[in-house]
């Protein structure tokens, strides 16, 4: 017993349960589960959003463990950490060349929290359990390849490993980093409480706080000069505004995993570049089931609000166009799919002049853009068109 809880034996078990939960093996709310352990991605989505996500829970005794144990995480439980360490094992030479470079990700992490006090957290991106789980959603079929070597930002950096070993832990890693700030201010306070001078132990002080200020003025300044994302792409219902989406978004494709008709995939626009790899929905495969709020339930970040079924009928994803000189009613044919497959009871049929048939309408105000119509739609007659942000009715 004393073997399996030994620092490499549960560092190996804890890799193994990561790659079991992050594939797309329909774990429902656990899927990605090893996102919600990061305290680096915790505290980023509770100091930007300004209240806590359903897990982040999880990651409070993470850190406290921080606390007592200097990255206890990286050492016993990250297993990006533990896919580098064995690529880094396989250069003989173990050559450090980069001794000297200052330690970045710490101050990617103060950077990242400093300005995600403003709104714009900077580095979530980096988290290192986003980039290990995000690798993984190239697995759940049907992504382009745009997307599926966008998601492989994981292997490059096992190939960096070979030339460079241990370098992501070592000086980049924000999620190590914190931990390490963690370390220092604990060392801060203990020689504060022994009427010590902090200087003479703990010479970071000035730069951390420098490094805070760039964090907040960044996080004020970045959204003013960004431009407007596009309001063409449907988001997963309760998704959050387009800027804030774009930075507080990890990438970690819990929610394409999750997705059980899997309409959620990968934003590949390039006329949004900032939102690169965010969700967004495509009814290709189906459509946004009326009892289903796994997006929300796996979102580590907050990116995607969330949300209780029952609140469905209020999120607005987008609106359902029907384009009537291809509809069958239209065409004196018979025709209620559409009709039949709304579950918000959105589309009406009424009459018009020189019709046989009565024709479908769609009511803007309960319509949701669910999916289910165009999907179902025989003659490809109906759309669901993104539209602009608006309150619920």
């Amino acid at each position: 017993m004393k073997n399996l809880f030994r620092s490499s034996n549960l560092r190996t078990l804890s890799f193994l349960f990561a790659v079991i939960l992050a594939l797309p093996l329909s774990w429902g709310a656990f899927t990605g589960f090893y996102t919600w352990l990061s305290p680096f991605m915790m505290l980023n989505s509770v100091l930007t959003i300004k209240t806590f996500v359903w897990l982040n829970i999880v990651a409070f005794p993470v850190l406290i463990f921080v606390l007592f144990r200097k990255r206890w995480f990286c050492r016993n439980l990250c297993p990006a950490g533990w896919c580098f360490d064995r690529i880094s094992g396989l250069n003989k030479r173990r050559t450090y060349i980069y001794d000297r470079v200052p330690d970045i990700g710490k101050w990617l992490a103060i950077l990242s929290l400093s300005s995600g006090i403003v709104g714009l957290p900077l580095f979530l991106v980096f988290d290192p359990m986003a980039i290990f789980n995000g690798f993984f959603t190239v697995f759940s079929g049907k992504m382009h390849i745009v997307a599926i070597l966008s998601f492989s930002g994981f292997i490059l950096l096992l190939a960096v490993h070979l030339f460079l070993p241990g370098i992501w832990c070592a000086k980049l890693c924000p999620l190590g980093g914190l931990q390490l700030v963690t370390d220092d201010l604990k060392t801060q306070v203990n020689l504060l409480f022994r009427k010590q001078k902090p200087e003479a132990q703990f010479g970071s002080g000035r730069r951390y706080f420098l490094m805070t200020g760039l964090g907040l003025i960044a996080g004020v300044a970045i959204p003013k000069m960004l431009k407007p994302p596009p309001d063409n792409v449907i988001r997963p219902p309760a998704t959050v505004e387009p800027i804030l989406l774009n930075t507080i978004c990890c990438r970690c494709g819990n929610c394409i995993k999750a997705c059980p008709t899997g309409i959620i995939m990968p934003s590949t626009d390039y006329s949004d570049i900032p939102g690169w790899m965010t969700p967004a929905v495509s009814f290709r495969s189906g459509y946004c089931l009326e009892t289903c709020n796994l997006c929300s339930r796996v979102c580590p970040t907050g990116a995607i609000t969330l949300f209780s079924v029952g609140a469905k009928k209020q999120l607005f994803m987008g609106t359902a166009v029907i384009h009537l000189e291809d509809c069958l009613l239209f065409n004196n044919k018979e025709c209620v799919k559409c009709k039949e497959s709304c579950k918000y009871e959105a589309l009406e049929f009424v009459a018009k002049e020189n019709i046989l048939n009565m024709i479908p309408v769609v009511d803007k105000n309960k319509c949701v853009g669910c999916g289910a119509c165009e999907v179902i739609c025989p003659s490809d007659c109906i759309e669901i068109r993104a539209i602009t942000r608006r309150t619920t009715q």
